[in-house]
């Protein structure tokens, strides 16, 4: 994330003056809801939903186009996306083509100027030609796209497009709107940009299988060109082992989801709150917890240092591990068996198998994370020490866990014995891979069913934002001494829209991470603006899951620790930097990149860090 103007003429100009009222973001939208006449995942594909929701979803849209000033890119998005997906369902294809072009034009990142929402755009055009030629015309489309772009840019984007071109099947789609059941019934509709989504889903569901083989041997040709093979800026950016000689060790919180204590054995830090000594010092409830203090989704102390399996995927564990770990190879275009295993359930599964996929997906996302992070953190340094802070009032078991004002008020009460905890264990660096966004706490009250009414829902969950926005900076501001690190997030959107805490405290020991991809551009999914500080690499990065398994994974999440490693690796060789000392040494440091992006470079950094001790 950096500033505005780094990304072109379309963050750079100065607002458009209108008299039209503005959306900054989706919960500015107005009002607008549909009934299905059944779930989500099974109501989407019905004619039902192709001839009443369709065409109710196409005029909501087209009026918000027509009448807002729409200053949040993600909300525009959906928006002429979803209205080009309605042009196609609806016989229309020469309709898609200008709103496809209007939305690469006010696109702000290059991959997708070049060819966003390309198997779209390569089925509006075969729909223009004879049933013998659809196929034929739809990659002509994608090989006109792919020789106007530079492959450097749009080459992770291709292999997104080849992974979804793979699994594209209307059991996949419908299997991935099991997400919306729950939330549909808990509210009794469905939102604008809800059904826009399904209306896209439908689309690629019902238009992409059929030109399956021909689109995936295009774009598995164009990866496979000599030409066309991923850049790697990063590897050459280590710092050399020598500058460890005598390396000082530094603890380093991992303030996530939990993660698996028993990769890193010798990699722990031991708190002298609480000594293995069978007794419960601090009188939180739990006895040596010895790696720091660890919490269950209430905000209620627990022993365990990541969450539990839930009942739901605790048979199934061994199945959605393979398939969590196909899906990912086959996002990074590699020839596993398990990629060819996903991509075969994917396409051959059943709605109820690929639900319940989805469900255990988002469990083992959220029990995973934080043992991601904390092996991007350990990884080649033996000098770190990790200590766990399991304390996050959100996770999965296996659909999103509720919540409401007790566990907020939980939260912010444990804010300032986090602080006191992180001090008295000698935590230097913290990452927190994770923000509480401006809408949040609204959106889980309704897709919860907590609250059925949105303003309602908006009035509780900016009281709840209210209370731990100030609770957090105070315990962030209460740890001078500590640097805290934070990934951008993933929304593709201005930071000031995104509207989250910590990324948006302007406190000298905290910066803000974006994400690139191995060529050191900034990836589709960062967020950006000018409250980040500094990019790493985010995109096709090796992670280990709990278990020890190795995988290969992708977000700002990922980004942030690769700042924290380095920031650790700095204090390694000079523990006496200041956190204001160790953000300037990370930018001082840093190079540039395409469009001004602040690339971190680890080696100088170390070296830096080095300099300053003598």
């Amino acid at each position: 994330m950096i500033a505005g103007l780094v990304f072109g003429a379309a963050l750079m100009s100065a607002p458009v003056q209108s008299d039209r009222p503005v959306i900054r973001s989706a919960s500015d939208l107005p009002p607008a809801t549909y009934v299905l006449d059944a779930r989500p995942s099974a109501a989407f594909l019905d004619p039902a939903f192709l001839d009443q929701t369709i065409p109710a979803l196409r005029v909501e849209a087209e009026r918000v186009l027509a009448t807002y000033e729409i200053e949040d890119p993600a909300t525009a998005q959906r928006l002429r996306q979803g209205l080009a997906a309605i042009a196609i369902l609806q016989g229309r294809p020469v309709d898609a083509r200008p709103l496809i072009e209007a939305q690469r034009a006010a696109e702000t990142k290059p991959q997708l100027q070049a060819i966003g929402f390309m198997l779209g755009d390569a089925v509006s055009e075969g729909a223009q030609a004879s049933a013998a030629q659809t196929c034929e015309v739809a990659v002509d489309r994608i090989n006109a796209l792919l020789n106007a772009a530079r492959p450097e840019v749009v080459r992770e984007e291709v292999l997104v497009r080849y992974g979804r071109i793979q699994v594209a099947s209307p059991g996949y789609y419908a299997g991935g709107a099991v997400v919306l059941d729950e939330v549909a019934q808990n509210r009794g509709s469905i939102t604008l940009m809800q059904g826009l989504m399904l209306a896209i889903w439908r689309m690629e569901a019902t238009t992409l299988p059929p030109c399956r083989e021909p689109i995936a041997r295009t774009l598995s040709a164009w990866l496979d060109a000599p030409d066309h093979q991923p850049l790697d800026i990063w590897a050459e950016r280590e710092p050399a082992a020598a500058a460890f000689d005598g390396a000082t060790p530094v603890t380093v919180a991992v303030w996530d989801s939990g993660f698996d204590t028993t990769l890193f054995s010798d990699r722990l830090a031991i708190d002298p709150a609480e000594p293995l000594d069978g007794i419960d010092n601090d009188a939180n409830g739990v006895i040596d917890d010895v790696h720091g203090p660890t919490f269950d989704y209430r905000l209620l102390p627990t022993r365990f240092p990541l969450p539990p399996l839930s009942d739901f995927l605790a048979p199934r564990l061994a199945l959605e591990l393979a398939i969590d770990k196909g899906e990912r190879d086959l996002g990074y275009g590699l020839d596993t068996p398990e990629a060819r295993f996903f991509a075969q359930r994917a396409r051959e599964a059943s709605t109820a198998e690929q639900g319940d996929d989805v469900l255990s997906a988002g469990e083992i996302g959220g029990r995973s994370h934080g043992t991601a992070v904390a092996s991007i953190i350990a990884r080649d340094a033996p000098w770190v020490r990790l200590y766990n802070i399991y304390a996050l009032p959100w996770g999965e078991q296996p659909g999103p866990m509720p919540f409401s004002e007790p566990e907020i008020a939980r939260w912010v009460a444990l804010m300032p014995t986090i602080g006191a905890r992180l001090r008295g264990a000698g935590v230097r660096v913290v990452n927190m891979s994770w923000g509480v966004f401006g809408n949040e706490f609204a959106d889980s009250l309704l897709q919860s069913g907590l609250e059925t009414d949105p303003e309602k829902a908006r009035v509780r969950g900016r009281a709840m934002y209210d209370q731990v926005a100030p609770a957090l900076r105070a315990l962030i501001e209460a740890c001078p001494d500590m640097l805290f690190v934070t990934g951008a997030g993933n929304s593709n959107q201005p930071d000031d829209i995104l509207a989250a805490v910590p990324q948006t405290f302007r406190l000298p020991n905290v910066i803000v991470a974006g994400a690139t991809a191995g060529s050191g551009r900034a990836t589709v999914f960062t967020t950006f603006g000018d409250t980040v500080g500094l990019y790493a690499l985010g995109e096709n990065i090796p992670i280990t899951l709990p278990g020890g398994i190795m995988v290969h994974g992708e977000g700002t999440s990922y980004a942030a620790p690769g700042v924290a490693h380095a920031a650790a690796a700095m204090l390694a060789v000079n523990p006496a930097l200041t956190p204001a000392q160790l953000i300037e040494g990370l930018k001082t440091t840093a190079t540039d990149g395409e469009n001004g992006l602040k690339l971190l470079h680890i080696g100088h950094a170390v070296d830096w860090a080095g300099i300053r001790q003598r």
